[in-house]
């Protein structure tokens, strides 16, 4: 029996994924600015916290995860909205009932929402783990490629 060689189907399919880990990348840079657009560009309102959620923990964990963020009805111009915090914290600083500080920027497809004292949360530094990741496990394999096309060996 001959031994298959995966060198030259990891050269065809990893570009597509330094693709995509440099997608996340940019993406994860994107949302690490979200506090300084929304309080540059965004409108201030007041919301009622109507719920606490438990941190659901990692993502690929199986442990549940500490604290607890705000889930906040507020209204704009447009209408009413609901935001889901991600900013869990221990002990919880909110209660439901309770009024809160909402800043939100609203521009197309664009929404995001911000409660006063509230970070990016984890999602940019995720991202920014899985694109690098994925970057430097397929940027040799699409540099192979491209000197493969080149006629370089």
């Amino acid at each position: 029996m001959k031994k298959m060689n995966p060198l030259p189907y990891l050269t065809q399919v990893m570009p597509l994924v330094a693709l995509v880990g440099t997608y996340l990348l940019i993406i994860a840079y994107d949302k690490s600015k979200i506090v300084e657009r929304v309080t540059s560009k965004g409108i201030k309102t007041v919301g009622t916290v109507v719920e606490i959620r438990q941190n659901p923990g990692e993502l690929f964990g199986s442990k549940e995860g500490e604290g607890q963020a705000p889930v906040v009805d507020f209204v704009t111009k447009n209408g009413s909205h609901r935001h889901y915090s991600t900013h869990y914290q221990t002990p919880s600083p909110y209660q439901v009932g309770q009024k809160v500080e909402v800043c939100y920027y609203f521009y197309k497809s664009i929404r995001e929402v911000l409660l006063a004292n509230e970070g990016a949360g984890t999602l940019p530094k995720t991202l920014f783990r899985w694109g690098i990741a994925l970057c430097l496990i397929s940027y040799p394999f699409l540099i192979k490629k491209l000197m493969l096309l080149g006629g370089v060996n």
